[in-house]
C-alpha cells in the first residue's frame, strides 16, 4: 500500500553563499569556523518531507560574483543542484528537474535583467560617492533631496527600492552600508542582492495561486542582506499578466535607525508623493 503524498507547507530559497557553505559540505570539507558550522546544523532542520529546497536563486545569481557566460552558468547549475540534492535527504527539491532542463536553464538566465536594471545601475554608480563617507545630521536631508533628484534623472521613482536602500543608509543603517559598499560598489552584486525581492516576490505570487498554503522564504549568510531585508515584507504579490509581476514593499521605520519612527513613515509619506507626482506629471 503506497503512503500519501506529502503536503509541501513551506520553500526555501537559497542564495549564493548558502549554496556555496553546502558544496564545502557535501565535498567533505572540514569546517572550522563555528557560526558556519552552526548554520549547517540548522539547514539540517530543515531537511523534512513538508519543506521544498531550491538552489534557483543563487544560480540566477551565479557563482562568479560577475554575470557569467551560458556554460559558466550551466556548470555552476550542475554543482549546485547535485549538492543540494545531495544535502538534503527528506526534504524534496528541484534539482534533477533543473539538472534535466540545465542546458535551457543556463540559456533562460544568462544575460537576464530585471525591468529597470539599467537605470538602477545608474543610479547606484552616481550615487554611491555621496553616501560613501557617512553625513553629518544636518546634510542628511538636503541629500535625501538629491538623491530623490538623481532618481528621477535616471529614469526611477523616487520610492524605488534602490533609493529605499540608499536613504536607508544615509539614514544610520550600517547594513544597508554593507551591502552598497558604497566606496567600492560592484553593479552585478548589490543588483542581484536588491533583484532577490521581486524574484521571492515571484514565487509567492506563484504560491498564491496554488490550492494550499505555502510559506516562502529567502535564507541568506549575508548579514547586511539579512538585516535589510528583515525590515521589508512583500505586500500582495500577483500576476498583472502572465509576463508581468506587481508587488509592494511594506518598509518598517528600523531600516532608518537614525530616525524616530514619525520620522521615518514621513521619509516614506515624502517619497510617496513625490512618485505619484512625477508620475501624475508625466515624468518616467
Amino acid at each position: 500500500m503506497s503512503s500519501p503524498a506529502v503536503q509541501t507547507e513551506a520553500i526555501f530559497l537559497l542564495d549564493r553563499n548558502v549554496v556555496s557553505l553546502i558544496k564545502d559540505a557535501v565535498a567533505g570539507k572540514t569546517q572550522t569556523d563555528a557560526k558556519k558550522q552552526a548554520y549547517l546544523e540548522w539547514l539540517r532542520t530543515l531537511d523534512v518531507p513538508v519543506h521544498s529546497i531550491s538552489p534557483l536563486l543563487s544560480t540566477m545569481e551565479g557563482e562568479k560574483g560577475y554575470e557569467d557566460s551560458i556554460r559558466e552558468k550551466a556548470a555552476s547549475l550542475e554543482k549546485e543542484t547535485y549538492a543540494v540534492g545531495q544535502f538534503f535527504k527528506c526534504a524534496s527539491t528541484d534539482a534533477a528537474h533543473l539538472l534535466g532542463f540545465r542546458d535551457s536553464v543556463a540559456g533562460l538566465f544568462t544575460g537576464m535583467k530585471e525591468s529597470l536594471w539599467d537605470e538602477r545601475a545608474d543610479f547606484l554608480i552616481k550615487a554611491a560617492p555621496l553616501v560613501a563617507q557617512k553625513v553629518a545630521v544636518s546634510k542628511r536631508r538636503g541629500l535625501e533631496n538629491e538623491l530623490v533628484q538623481l532618481a528621477r534623472a535616471t529614469g526611477l521613482a523616487a520610492n524605488d527600492a534602490i533609493v529605499i536602500l540608499f536613504l536607508a543608509c544615509l539614514y544610520g543603517s550600517d547594513a544597508a552600508r554593507r551591502v552598497i559598499k558604497p566606496a567600492k560598489p560592484s553593479v552585478h552584486n548589490v543588483l542581484t542582492d536588491l533583484h532577490a525581492i521581486p524574484r521571492v516576490g515571484m514565487v509567492k505570487a506563484i504560491a498564491k495561486q496554488l490550492p494550499s498554503p505555502l510559506r516562502v522564504r529567502l535564507l541568506t549568510r549575508d548579514e547586511g542582506l539579512f538585516d535589510v531585508l528583515k525590515h521589508m515584507r512583500i505586500v500582495r504579490p500577483r500576476f498583472a499578466t502572465a509576463n508581468r509581476l506587481e508587488m509592494q514593499i511594506e518598509y518598517r521605520p528600523a531600516l532608518f535607525p537614525a530616525l524616530a519612527a514619525a520620522d521615518a513613515f514621513a521619509l516614506l509619506q515624502r517619497l510617496e508623493d513625490a512618485a505619484t507626482s512625477n508620475t501624475s506629471s508625466g515624468a518616467i
